[in-house]
This record gives structure tokens, sequence and C-alpha cells, in this order.
């Protein structure tokens, strides 16, 4: 594409000089009417291969997605062209860097320990659910279970250990309506039972959020989510985004109150639920048909074992999108980028002249490079980060306010989301506000060339 594109220039400047949109000339944008009349037969051939060949390219790109990257390698090299200065030795060098990484997840897991059920437990269990459901995981799969599978298990645990303690009291108290001796010794039992499946349930609610820290801070499709982007934003082509910001509230309604036994982290879950019904529904903005997590399934969230079909399905929608990585990858990107070229064109274009505010035909380039790739190409990215920055703060917030996630995963989510936007918006501002100073100083304003 970089080839093709230097290969038109050519042929415009062949073609007629200041005709062309390059030149400030402000006609076609490959060779337009004026061309033509000082064009040779052969130029004008040549011209019309370059605008299908360009238009083919064109189409291909809306549907690779061409990414910010080039956009920014296109709008310096111009720049440079036009001012006839060179880009900034570290230029080359941070197009793009890596995100910093991410702490391993043996730092950042929690250790659970479980609880042990001796055999007169266990064979007093088999006549409720709970006997078969810690059989499951005692066996060489229930071993080896993914995250997601163990929070889904956890779930389940939780929900029959409900389930026989009420079992147990019911059948308590049929048993003191009776009169004999052998049937209070049994309600005994019951009782015992009850108050001991009861510190289960307490402990097991417990590691139930401890397990749904380990899924978010230690899953293959989180952590790769969270720090290995595929790619840059493009305006044309960003798969599953607005899905994985669906996925990730999703995530986040997991942890709420339906085992808690009070406590911070009960309390905390409980504001988490609630705020999940409202920030879902800010997040989708005018995007209500692709965010669709409805204020019945985060109600019901606290009711019902988590469905581990759609778990593994969201899951895989965060994987495929890794809209976190993208976005901080692109914020930046542009970032160190414009920072750079901010501070190129401070000097630059204070020496380009537009005496008593005439612009000149070098300063009517410079807007229309200034247009084509900055207001065309970068800030229709830079919206896209904007975008889907708000639309994740309130888990973001959320996430750093968890007790049970880990200061180093905090410290990372930190960096990205408040000091990483906050340099970028600052990047961004300082090189607006240079080119419209710039812009004001030779009355001219940043509208497509005619």
């Amino acid at each position: 594409m970089k080839a093709l594109r230097s290969k038109l220039l050519h042929l415009k400047n062949a073609c007629g000089g200041r005709n062309n949109r390059a030149c400030g000339g402000g006609n076609n944008r490959a060779c337009g009417v004026n061309v033509v009349n000082v064009c040779s037969v052969r130029f004008i051939s040549l011209c019309r291969v370059g605008i299908i060949s360009a238009s083919v390219f064109t189409l291909l790109g809306c549907f690779g997605g061409n990414t910010v990257k080039q956009s920014i390698e296109d709008y310096a090299e111009r720049l440079s062209r036009v001012l006839d200065a060179p880009l900034p030795d570290t230029f080359n060098d941070k197009i793009t860097t890596p995100l910093p990484k991410l702490a391993d997840s043996a730092t950042l897991k929690h250790s659970i320990e479980g609880v042990s059920i001796n055999l007169r437990e266990f064979y007093a269990l088999q006549d409720c659910e709970l006997g078969s459901v810690v059989a499951e995981r005692n066996t060489s799969l229930g071993k080896s279970q993914l995250l997601s599978q163990r929070l889904a298990y956890e779930s389940k645990l939780l929900s029959v250990l409900k389930s026989c303690e009420a079992a147990l009291a019911e059948d308590d108290i049929a048993k003191q309506s009776a009169s004999k001796s052998a049937n209070k010794n049994a309600s005994k039992n019951n009782q015992a039972l009850a108050a001991t499946i009861a510190s289960w349930r307490e402990q097991k609610s417990q590691d139930y959020s401890k397990t749904w820290a380990n899924l978010i801070q230690g899953s293959q499709e989180l952590r790769l989510a969270l720090n290995t982007p595929e790619r840059l934003f493009s305006v044309e082509n960003n798969k599953d985004a607005l899905s994985s910001v669906n996925a990730f509230y999703y995530l986040n309604s997991l942890n709420n109150t339906q085992f808690s036994f009070g406590g911070p982290t009960a309390e905390h879950s409980a504001k988490t639920e609630v705020a999940n019904k409202k920030n879902v529904n800010k997040a989708s903005g005018s995007d209500t048909n692709n965010i669709n997590i409805s204020s019945e399934r985060l109600t019901n969230s606290n009711k019902r074992l988590i469905d581990s079909s759609e778990l593994e399905q969201q899951l895989q929608i965060i994987r495929s999108a890794r809209l976190p990585a993208t976005l901080w990858h692109t914020q930046q990107t542009l970032t160190q980028n414009l920072t750079l070229l901010t501070n190129m064109l401070t000097t630059e274009l204070d020496a380009v002249s537009c005496p008593e505010g005439r612009a000149s035909d070098k300063a009517k380039i410079l807007r229309n490079v200034f247009y084509l790739f900055f207001i065309e190409e970068i800030q229709p990215v830079g919206s896209l980060v904007n975008r889907y920055h708000y639309k994740l703060v309130p888990l973001w917030e959320d996430w750093l306010a968890q007790p049970l996630l880990h200061d180093e995963f905090k410290r990372y989510i930190k960096q990205h989301t408040e000091d990483g936007f906050e340099k970028y918006s600052r990047a961004m501002k300082a090189h607006v506000n240079l080119w419209q100073g710039f812009l004001g100083r030779c009355n001219l304003s940043p509208v497509a060339p005619v």
C-alpha cells in the first residue's frame, strides 16, 4: 500500500504540480481537469491505472481493517516530506511497542485448600445430592478442571449444600414432633450434620469468591484479552468488540451475593450486582442491539447455577476480541507517536510563513495533510479509544475495589485505565491544539481539500 501511494504521488507530480491536492491546489485527488490539459496520453493512462488500483486496494482495506499504525506512518512521512524535516530518530522505533507484562498467573493465584469430609459424614449425605457432587470432584477429571469449570462446580456445590442444609432442617422439625427417643436421637444427629454443612457452606462461599478471582486473573482467555493484542484498532474492523463488553460484564455478574455469608466481600458483591445492572445499560449507549445483558439475567444470577456452556461461550468471545489489550495498545501507540510528532511540529509549524494571515501554498498543503491523515484516519480511531474506554470504566472501577483481586493485578489495570488514558488524552489534546493554533494563524479551516 505504501509503495502504491508513493507511485501515485509521483504520477500526480508528473501530471501537473500544484494542480493536485498534495500541492495545495485542491483539484481532483488523482489527476483533475486542469491536469488533463497538460498531461500526455501516456500519463492519462497511467493515472487511470493508478485510480483503479487505488480503488481496489481501498476495497481490500475495508475488509482487511487497515490499522492506525499505517495511518500514523503515512501521516508522519507526508509531514516530513512537506516540511523537508527529518522525523525524530526514535520515531521508527516507537510506532508500536509491546504492552508491559502482566504478572504471571502463579503470583496472582489464590490457594484454595478445600473441605475435608470424613467417611461417616460422606455416607450420611448419600440421601441428598451432595454425595454425588463431592464424588464428581474427586474423579481424575474433577481434579484437573479448568478455572471456568471449577467456578461452575463451586456454584453447583454451594447450591447443593444449601439444599441439603434445608432438607435436614425440615427433617429435624418432623422428627422433633415425634415422641419416640429414637427420633429424638436422629434429630440431634441431623442438627449436628446441618451445623457441619453450614460451616462447609461458609468456607465454600469464600472459596467461590477466590475461584472467581483466579478465573479473572489466571484463565488463558482473560490473560490474552488483557495483555496480548493481535492488532490495533481500525475504523472498519474490530471483531467482537461490542460482544466482548457484554462478556466482561457477564463475568463480573458471576461474582455476586448468591452464596455470601456477610463480611466485606459479600457487601462489595452486593454493590457489584446492583452496579452491573446500571453499567451494562450505560455501556451499551446506542448499541442496545449488540450489548444485551438483561436486568432479568443479572437478577436471576443469584438464584440459579452457572451455565457452564454460556460461561465458555463468553470466554471465547473475550479471547477472540482481546478488547482491553487492543484498546490499551492502540492508546499507547497514539500517545507515543503523537507526542513525538507534536514536539517536532512545534518548531516546524512556527517556521511556516503566513504573512498578514494569508495562507502560503505550503500552509495549504500542510492543512490538507492534517485533514486527510489525522482528521479522516487517526482521529476516528481516537474516538474508538474513548468509546470503549468509557464503556469499560465501571468494570475497571469495580475490579480495582475487589478485595480478592491481587494488588499487582490492580496495578496493571490502573496503569492502563487511569494513568495510560490520562497520558493519551493529554497527547491528543496537545496535538489538536498545536494544529488549531497554526490554522488560526494562517486563517485556514480543517476542511476537506476541494
